[in-house]
């Protein structure tokens, strides 16, 4: 079963991402099975260091970790270590340890002290769709830059003057966040919005911007009309 939604699978694709949710366990083998039942064999699989850990989240796009609640907080400041932004979802049976509050305090995004496919499928969701709409927001940072490179042809500059940096052009954020309570639809339309936006900057007219996004006039003068912009026709 996929753990991710028919409208989040169906956004990955029309934006050519590959849609291979993974799940990876490290320092809580009892959980394995639980994880297997809710993904299939091929899409859990088990790191025994931080290490392994940190190559398994930079093999897959679309990535949630489940760790031992002793080893979650080692294991998030690893990942911090290499700038990267995982949901890790912390195991433990028994009282003994640190609180749900002191772990997420970690970074840690729940602790599930049940070890079962009913108590880790509503955590594996959240983290599997913070890790989609993370990735849909690099496509759109590097959306963002193709468009700075077309940018610098129309006023003549070689586009081998930018930088590869990604900030040097950050467009508005997508509402996205480990904690928050985001909206599919939302963060979809914030993309949209954001690249219309731009191309309406760097084109001489709202006919060539329709060229260039691969729309009639007719469409994009609805589009614009619905945001309240104006359009140039």
């Amino acid at each position: 079963m996929s753990l991710l939604s028919a409208d989040t699978e169906t956004v990955l694709k029309g934006h050519g991402i590959p849609v291979r949710p993974h799940v990876l366990l490290h320092g809580c083998p009892e959980a394995l099975d639980a994880v297997r039942a809710l993904t299939g064999e091929d899409a859990a699989s088990t790191a025994d260091t931080a290490a392994e850990v940190v190559s398994g989240v930079r093999a897959h796009r679309v990535v949630a970790v489940v760790a031992g609640a002793e080893l979650a907080g080692p294991l998030i400041r690893a990942l911090n270590a290499e700038n990267l932004t995982v949901s890790v979802i912390a195991v433990r049976q028994g009282d003994e340890g640190s609180s749900s509050a002191q772990l997420r305090a970690q970074g840690v995004m729940d602790l599930v002290t049940e070890v079962s496919a009913a108590a880790l499928e509503p955590l594996l969701r959240r983290g599997l769709d913070f890790a989609a709409l993370l990735t849909l927001e690099l496509a759109h940072r590097c959306e963002s830059r193709r468009l700075m490179n077309r940018e610098l042809e129309l006023l003549g500059q070689p586009p081998e003057s930018m930088s590869d940096d990604l900030s040097v052009f950050q467009p508005p954020p997508l509402p996205v966040g480990p904690l928050s309570v985001y909206n599919l639809d939302e963060a979809s339309e914030a993309f949209e919005t954001a690249y219309i936006d731009r191309v309406q900057q760097l084109c001489a007219s709202a006919r060539e911007a329709a060229v260039h996004l691969g729309v009639s006039s007719a469409t994009l003068s609805r589009r614009l009309r619905r945001e309240g912009s104006p359009s140039d026709n």
